[in-house]
């Protein structure tokens, strides 16, 4: 019914043979040492006109794949580009394709990533990220251990310095020095989001890692833990002064605050607390305590009383975020209700999944379970950090590369899929327990190349964002 002949080194021209019916094309391509076979059903159907069809607008149902794929989107990811023209995907737009069910879509980005990688200051890629998305978290460049200047020592100035910068000096801050905070990435970072009109993610406040271990020690220098007294003033300063200064920078660009940052994380993989437990952090002063954490607590109220300084806490979510939580749903719940248990609003009103997931961890069942339980509490829900790995040996807990034999192809089964049970549990929620229901979905990272998990290729592009891999299309 149909032959190929090959065009480059991935790609090929398929040409009917009848005028209608179907064929099955396999064709090998060499991964490592192991040969993979790639399938794809051709259908003929018999030529109606010779007039372009007009394009039609994408479907405001479940996602699903399309019925053909580019051949050179079956090359393994790591592949160099095949030569010949670049994909069109500005028909294929992953905004345009959710429009009306989620929110926002996102995906993580840098201004001065560590791995040479300046999404926030290239026109191409920001170009591209307008097409696909309309929000993004920044990767690294909000976390402590940034805004804090490091973990090589505090640059620490006077308390009327840090008041003239219009740091937030509360009664409770007992030191006698301030530590110098990094803002000035963070202005351009708004400044490109608003001249660009995408919204941002603010990630995050309260995290047990990628904080400095001396801002938890007495004077900020010697190797005693300060006093839960001493971190309460600390946590009030760094919350109040971080949030202030964000949104004033917003006012400045906008005229109005909150009007680019929709959402913070204000704390991180509470509940993984322990998953470093070499580093210094908030356990090391206050003690375990389990799921009623009163400095988590703390962190939600003073960060909620910011926005209501601000006048914007009817538009400005704040999260609790966290991975794995399929596998540990209910104590999520129990957390976020401890947070907002007495309180005069739910002042955590999102539930961040992190997604970080493999093709066979969790299981699909496992996630909606996990899901419903989420959608149950009344709380907004992000998927915040979405990536998908293949051929990783978490089975073994090294926690690396692997090679099962797993392919792109694979990959974007379960990817598809994913997205389907998403929209659908979105949609078949009970709209009066929870009105908004998922709000958006962050896609962690725009390349294979440069994300954090590059051997296990979890991403919908290759090697750069004119390399769509068959997940995009899922």
């Amino acid at each position: 019914m149909a032959t190929v002949k090959k065009s480059g080194k991935y790609g090929g021209k398929v040409t009917a043979k009848a005028t209608k019916g179907k064929a099955v094309i396999r064709c090998q391509v060499k991964k490592g040492k192991k040969t993979v076979t790639l399938k794809c059903n051709v259908t003929v159907k018999k030529k109606e006109s010779t007039a372009k069809p007009k394009a039609s607008a994408p479907a405001a149902n479940v996602p699903s794949a399309p019925a053909t794929v580019p051949a050179a989107s079956l090359a393994p990811s790591t592949a160099p580009t095949a030569p010949g023209p670049t994909p069109d995907l500005t028909s294929n737009s992953i905004l345009k394709r959710y429009t009306g069910i989620f929110n926002y879509m996102g995906s993580s980005l840098n201004y001065n990533g560590w791995r040479g990688n300046q999404d926030l200051q290239d026109a191409k890629t920001l170009a591209f990220v307008k097409e696909h998305f309309n929000s993004f978290t920044l990767e690294d460049e909000m976390k402590p251990d940034t805004v804090l200047g490091g973990a090589w020592g505090a640059t620490l100035i006077s308390r009327d310095e840090a008041e003239a910068l219009g740091y937030v000096i509360p009664e409770s801050y007992t030191d006698s020095n301030v530590p110098r905070l990094n803002f000035e990435t963070l202005d351009k970072v708004l400044e490109a989001a608003h001249k660009n009109g995408l919204k941002m993610r603010a990630h995050t406040l309260m995290w047990h890692q990628q904080t400095p271990a001396w801002f938890f020690a007495g004077n900020y220098r010697n190797g005693k833990n300060a006093t839960p007294e001493v971190m309460d003033g600390r946590l009030e300063f760094y919350v109040r002064t971080v949030m202030k200064h964000m949104m004033d920078k917003e006012k400045a660009l906008t005229g109005v605050s909150g009007s680019i940052i929709y959402a913070w994380d204000v704390v991180n993989e509470y509940v993984h607390r322990d998953n470093q437990p070499s580093s210094k952090s908030w356990a090391d002063v206050y003690g375990d305590m389990g799921l009623a954490p009163s400095y988590v607590k703390k962190a939600f109220e003073l960060a909620y009383d910011m926005l209501k300084q601000y006048g914007v806490q009817d538009k400005v979510v704040l999260f609790n975020n966290d991975y794995d939580t399929y596998f540990c749903a209910d104590e999520i719940v129990a957390l976020v209700n401890f947070i907002n248990e007495g309180e005069e609003a739910k002042i955590c009103g999102g539930i961040g999944m992190q997604t970080h997931v493999d093709i066979g961890r969790p299981t699909l069942d496992e996630y909606g379970v996990a899901l419903d339980k989420f959608l149950a509490t009344g709380l907004e829900v992000q998927i915040t950090e979405m990536d998908v790995t293949i051929n990783y040996d978490f089975e073994g807990e090294t926690f690396q590369y692997k090679n099962k034999g797993q392919t792109n192809e694979d990959q974007a089964a379960f990817v598809g899929d994913l997205m389907r049970l998403i929209v659908k549990k979105h949609k078949d929620r009970n709209t009066v327990v929870n009105p908004k229901g998922v709000t958006g979905v962050t896609i962690w990272g725009l390349v294979d190349a440069m994300s954090w998990r590059k051997e296990m290729t979890p991403l919908l592009f290759g090697n750069s964002i004119n390399e769509p891999k068959p997940s995009f299309y899922a």
